[in-house]
């Protein structure tokens, strides 16, 4: 096969107009604009309205390109990966056919089109207000309280196939564990022949980290061709916080003699993942026969412009979801089917993808024959290509809705794909996109956080940031975000002064209701996992998302970080008994012994109680590690002068986990100014150390630098009294010790109430 990659520069003009611009392939028409600054920016203010106005017009997309004598070959075929609009395909002014439907790849017969020399492609989009796009990237068309940001544009790649006497059609690869110590891969090749009497070969190899460590060969048969390869000792794929992520790679040739005619590769991780549906309708999962939590959160669309999406970005997305120790992304039915650098990333770093059908967008009402034919040709397209990834778990039936939504008319369609192309595997139903266990529903919508001043301050006017400002609403998901981030403040917390402090104060308050939703579920219920909505948005605001629009981490990332480690520990207040129920978890593989203790603290830093205990959790175990009596001190004391400090350490002492437990609201705490003392060593050429001590409990303290980006090894913590806490922070830009002496900035949860301002500037006892 030989391949010309047609993506790169194109040119772009309005439909009706003579001027051009230069447009990038993949790509959309308002990246182009903006490129090109025939738009504002529209993630400032309330410039994406005018952005969206765009749609409105039909748009022609040109490329000259030169084409070799393709006359020996028996195929040409020219494919778009993804048209994201009602699209019609030109060569050389010839008609090719039309696409309706982002998420479903088009190939079209060349033949005597196309020329020996210089060719001219055209794809003419339509308005979106004349109809637009059947199937459209829900990205760009408000998926998750976004704004209605629809998008015209060649979004997925363009390429020129050309086929010699062969084209594999197919490549199926099939696990067998059955034998231990081995592990046996059946390789079904199916190909379509252009010449039946020509003799040709299959020859397939499985190699690991460069070596060649099987093949088979054999005849091509005239549609399919089966071949069965053993490993020895194999190395098992194991999802984040089980194992390694090992990757195999399969090639497939297709041999003329000694000539190769079609080589297809496909990179693979040896596992199996199994599901069991229980009596009360919920499931339990298992990988390579060992059961296993997940926990993780919805992926939703990382940029309304989703064309612009690179691995960079993907990558910084992915390892922040790693980082926090999650293990489960669930790409939710209302957005995108993602690159492959998404899922080649998954596989790297041991995230398995739940990956819903993209029907969140679908129509509502029964669809027409013609709908449900081309979400059929759309299922088992995106199977094929995702189903050899190790990561991927299971296939979803999307996003029900309140109220079953339309996922449910294409269910037929969607098992079908999935039992024919990926049989592994199993589609799980549509499920809600709100924070929920498995199968438990949280019945409580999540609470939206703003990012910091920082970055509120790059799509806000200094005029505009204030929370009842229309700009400042308009970057409010969902609509009714501001409402609950200020009756959270009401219910929780004493009301923030300032701006600033209600960004800060809305991410505390994500965080623990976030850590609340999971100790209780955790405690009360042996859930099979639990996935919060969501982990990332593609706009800048305030959002549900723990991850902010660049990436950056919320307090809640930070926070659910701590909760979701691999052995942890929570407790649970029970008021009526006088007690703390401390809960242990250990969801690695491995049993963990070590000691609970717990120290019981008034808020002038003084110790009422302390105590320890001997801990060994099994592998998966979920158990009652110890019960602390505080009925007397809280009579004595009062609930609101109160806070219980938990620590889970290993058998060498070393500190694994930790955590607190207040016994009221937020907004009856007793806190007194924390008297932090802070001191800052330098680590090497760009990093610092911030090694954090209080003489009284300090709740959530927060580092940042002001005015400029860094990066934290965690944030958003409490201090207990004269325990020191060591945070590593390293600039996004070089600066000497002075300078980031003068930058730094803390807070904490008391500072958000008061008058003036109480972000400390902390130099004490500054070393190099």
């Amino acid at each position: 096969m030989r391949r010309i990659e047609l993506s790169g520069e194109w040119t772009l003009r309005r439909a009706g107009s003579k001027k051009t611009l230069a447009a990038r392939v993949p790509g959309c028409v308002q990246a182009d604009l903006l490129e090109a600054r025939e738009i504002p920016d529209p993630f400032l203010g309330m410039n994406l309205a005018s952005a969206a106005e765009a749609c409105a017009s039909g748009w022609h997309y040109e490329k000259h390109f030169v084409a070799e004598e393709f006359a020996c070959f028996d195929r040409v075929v020219l494919r778009f990966d993804g048209l994201d609009g009602a699209a019609c395909v030109s060569l050389n002014d010839q008609e090719l056919g039309r696409s309706a439907n982002a998420f479903e790849s088009h190939e079209y017969e060349l033949g005597s089109l196309l020329l020996a020399g210089r060719n001219k492609l055209s794809v003419a989009f339509d308005p979106v207000a004349a109809g637009g796009p059947v199937r459209g990237v829900a990205a760009a068309a408000g998926a998750g309280g976004q704004p209605q940001a629809p998008t015209l544009g060649i979004w997925r790649g363009v390429s020129l196939l050309a086929f010699k006497g062969v084209r594999v059609t197919d490549v199926l690869i099939r696990q067998e564990h059955g034998t231990p110590g081995s592990v046996g891969l059946d390789v079904t090749v199916t190909a379509e022949r252009f010449a039946p009497d020509q003799h040709l070969e299959v020859l397939v190899r499985v190699c690991y980290k460069g070596n060649i460590l099987h093949e088979a060969r054999d005849l091509l048969g005239a549609e399919r061709t089966a071949l069965r390869l053993n490993l020895k000792n194999p190395q098992f794929w194991w999802p984040a916080g089980l194992g390694e992520q090992p990757l195999y790679e399969v090639t497939v040739d297709v041999l003329a003699g000694r000539t190769c005619l079609e080589h297809v590769s496909r990179r693979i991780g040896l596992r199996q993942f199994g599901v069991e549906r229980e009596a009360d309708g919920g499931f339990r999962f298992s990988v390579n026969r060992h059961p296993f939590f997940l926990k993780g959160a919805s992926w939703l669309p990382a940029d309304l412009y989703g064309a612009r999406l690179t691995r960079v970005e993907y990558a910084r997305l992915v390892k922040a979801a790693a980082v926090a120790n999650m293990n489960v992304l669930r790409v939710w039915g209302g957005g995108a089917y993602e690159g492959d650098s998404f899922y080649d990333l998954c596989d790297e770093y041991g995230l398995c993808v739940w990956q819903d059908f993209m029907l969140g967008a679908a129509q509502a009402a029964a669809p027409v024959a013609a709908e449900r034919e081309a979400f059929a040709r759309e299922a088992r397209q995106q199977v094929r290509r995702l189903r050899h990834h190790p990561c991927l778990a299971v296939w979803g039936g999307g996003d029900r809705g309140p109220e079953g939504g339309p996922a449910a008319a294409y269910a037929e369609e969607a098992a079908a794909a999935v039992a024919a192309c990926d049989p592994e595997r199993v589609l799980l139903p549509a499920a809600p996109h709100v924070p929920f266990t498995l199968p438990s529903a949280v019945a409580a919508e999540p609470v939206p956080a703003f990012p910091e001043p920082r970055l509120a301050a790059s799509y806000l006017a200094e005029d505009e940031r204030n929370l009842s400002h229309p700009a400042c609403g308009y970057h409010v998901t969902p609509a009714s975000g501001t409402r609950r981030v200020v009756s959270g403040f009401a219910d929780e917390f004493l009301m923030p002064s300032g701006f600033d402090n209600m960004l800060w104060l809305s991410q505390i308050l994500q965080g623990v209701t976030l850590k609340d939703q999971y100790e209780r579920f955790r405690m009360e219920d042996a859930a099979a996992g639990f996935v919060y909505w969501h982990l990332n948005h593609g706009w800048p605001g305030c959002s549900p998302s723990t991850l902010g629009y660049e990436g950056g981490w919320k307090a809640a990332h930070y926070v659910l970080r701590r909760c979701l480690a691999p052995a942890w520990l929570c407790g649970g207040y029970r008021r009526e008994a006088g007690a703390v129920e401390v809960w242990a978890f250990n969801d690695t593989l491995k049993p963990v012994k070590g000691e609970v203790q717990w120290r019981l603290t008034l808020m002038d830093g003084t110790v009422a109680a302390e105590g320890s205990r001997k801990s060994a959790l099994g592998a998966g175990a979920r158990e009652q590690a110890a019960v602390v009596k505080v009925g007397e001190a809280v009579a004595r004391h009062g609930e609101g002068n109160l806070v219980l400090w938990l620590y889970l350490l290993d058998e060498q002492g070393n500190q694994t986990a930790w955590n607190t437990v207040t016994f009221c609201r937020a907004q009856a705490l007793k806190l007194q100014p924390p008297r932090m003392r802070a001191e800052i060593r330098s680590i090497d050429d760009n990093s610092y150390a911030l090694t954090l001590t209080s003489h009284h409990p300090a709740m959530w303290v927060w580092i940042s630098l002001e005015g400029v980006e860094a990066r934290y090894d965690d944030n958003f913590f409490c201090l207990e009294p004269a325990k020191p806490f060591r945070v590593r922070v390293t600039p996004a830009s070089r600066m000497k010790l002075d300078p980031f002496r003068q930058m730094v900035r803390i807070g904490s949860l008391r500072d958000t109430w008061q008058e003036k301002r109480g972000l400390m500037q902390m130099m004490a006892a500054a070393k190099r």
